[in-house]
């Protein structure tokens, strides 16, 4: 017998800690408003394509030459042009996730971080070794030696200084305000919560030539973070950057990489893993951890034991573009990343044959989020099953709206995840400051509840919490499992009766529904227990 209770759901802003900071660097999964590619490409065609499907696709050149000449391949390839925008900056490489810009927002503030880029150093940053080589030429043994390094430099290298350049031009181009970091930052070794947390490796360290203090500091004072995470290189032989290690998927998930026993990350990569279960997140509470298989590869000439990186890949607003590298762990891959984000679109793409993926260069590191910088922000710590312990279930919904628009409603979607049909919709009031607060309906017990928040301005601009999918969770009570011990027995009878002396309410012993215990509850508790 199933029975319908009323599970008052208040949100409540301070209890969950969840206020949204002044000034924060703003993360992957955030409203975005396109992405950032170079051209010459890194990325194979049907990628380009997808990204100027729904968002703007920037695309830096050099010329009106290098302009006719992506236009042209584009058309080819069947990608929508009025979503193209090109930026003129020169550039050296195309990993525009480790030299193009990262964001500060707050309330009336919006700036593009221009960080000094000086490509991959060996000094400080991308150790290297000699390695001997035997190989068999005519019945010779012939000893090569070969130098080991983060990133492989072409016959035709210009120098960093050009990458350096590009979010300047950038923003220069797009009217944005510009805040210059007096530090060495390649975006592929930065990971953020969106609220003041901050993980890189050791390597980002050593570029600075710094110790970990030091560059600590000048995060929180320059960055605004109040907690920033220094892991240790996943090894000394080639690039150390953080996403091919984790992603990060939302404020509460991170997915992280498994290798091999035998790999000589091992070891690091476990370790890394470790670490975060003794972090909180912004909310207060234990990091979702998932974990996704990278099988050794072939990867590039610069690669000391190689794997799939898929945690490389791109969150672009409902969707995540994962690489993929022909081999079955790919389907393993993509099946993670789902379970991980209800509800989004996972999309693999596979390595062209011009420019393959590599265990340490794939599709996050030749790619750049660009953010929406009148972006409907929704702060919401989510309900999780094992949290609910009481008739009254706190949550938060902290929104800001940094185009400065009136909100105009803020709903509650929810429906069973057993059933098919249409989300039912409550609203949420306003309450103070940044939070509003509502109540739920009247749920079943032992069912899961799938639901997302939409916020909605006065210029019809919406967004919802997630960006794409569900929050997920499930009232598991025993009706009139008074002590909560999982059985029904005279204990839970004469706790109820309790109760009902001392004019007192639990949503576990009202039976019947009608918001009172009284005689009616106890007499049907009674039949449960006999029956």
């Amino acid at each position: 017998m199933q029975f319908i209770k009323n599970i008052t759901l208040i949100f409540f802003s301070t209890f969950l800690l969840s206020n949204i900071p002044d000034y924060r660097v703003v993360a992957e999964w955030e409203p975005a408003i396109g992405t950032m590619i170079r051209w010459p490409l890194g990325i194979p065609s049907n990628l380009v394509e997808e990204l100027a499907s729904d968002d703007i696709l920037y695309v830096l050149v050099e010329s009106s030459w290098q302009q006719n000449s992506a236009t042209n391949n584009f058309q080819n390839w069947g990608v929508n042009l009025s979503n193209v925008v090109f930026i003129y900056t020169d550039t050296y490489s195309h990993w525009t996730r480790d030299h193009g810009p990262e964001f500060i927002i707050g309330e009336n503030h919006w700036e593009v971080i221009n960080q000094q880029f000086n490509g991959y150093p060996e000094n400080y940053g991308c150790n290297f070794r000699e390695e001997e080589i035997n190989y068999d030429d005519n019945n010779l043994n012939i000893l090569e030696r070969k130098k080991i390094e983060g990133r492989p430099i072409d016959p035709q290298f210009r120098g960093w200084d050009e990458d350096d350049d590009t979010n300047v031009d950038f923003a220069n181009q797009l009217g944005w305000d510009i805040f210059n970091l007096p530090l060495y930052w390649t975006g592929g070794n930065f990971m953020t919560d969106g609220y003041g947390m901050g993980f890189s490796t050791q390597l980002m360290v050593n570029e600075n030539n710094m110790n970990n203090e030091v560059f600590q500091e000048i995060m929180y004072q320059e960055l605004h973070f109040n907690d920033y995470h220094i892991f240790n290189n996943p090894n000394e032989l080639s690039i150390q950057h953080i996403d091919c290690m984790a992603k990060l998927v939302n404020p509460e998930t991170i997915i992280i990489k498994q290798v091999s026993q035998l790999s000589p990350e091992y070891d690091c990569i476990e370790n890394f893993a470790e670490s975060f279960y003794s972090l909180n997140t912004f909310y207060g509470r234990p990091f979702k951890i998932k974990r996704i298989y990278c099988p050794t590869i072939s990867g590039g000439p610069w690669e000391i034991n190689p794997v799939a990186a898929y945690t490389n890949s791109l969150i672009l607003n409902n969707k995540v573009l994962v690489p993929k590298y022909g081999i079955p762990e790919d389907d393993m891959a993509i099946q993670v990343f789902q379970e991980a984000m209800p509800g989004y679109e996972v999309i693999g793409f596979n390595q062209s044959n011009s420019d393959p993926w590599y265990g340490e260069d794939a599709l996050h590191c030749r790619t750049k989020g660009i953010f929406d910088p009148e972006m409907i922000h929704v702060s919401h710590k989510s309900i999780r099953t094992e949290e609910i312990n009481t008739n009254q279930i706190l949550i938060s919904a902290d929104i800001i709206d940094y185009g400065g628009i009136n909100l105009e409603s803020i709903e509650v979607h929810w429906k069973y995840s057993s059933e098919d049909g249409p989300y039912s919709i409550f609203n949420l009031d306003f309450e103070s400051g940044n939070t509003y607060s509502g109540i739920f309906p009247n749920i079943n017990f032992q069912s899961e509840i799938q639901y997302f928040i939409k916020v909605t301005n006065a210029e019809d601009k919406a967004v919802s919490h997630p960006i794409a999918g569900w929050h997920s969770f499930m009232i598991n009570t025993i009706t009139g499992d008074v002590n909560g011990d999982n059985l029904l027995n005279v204990q839970d009878v004469i706790l109820a009766v309790n109760l009902v002396l001392g004019n007192e309410f639990d949503y576990s012993a009202d039976l019947n529904g009608d918001a009172q215990i009284n005689i009616q509850d106890i007499v049907l508790l009674v039949n449960i227990i006999l029956n």
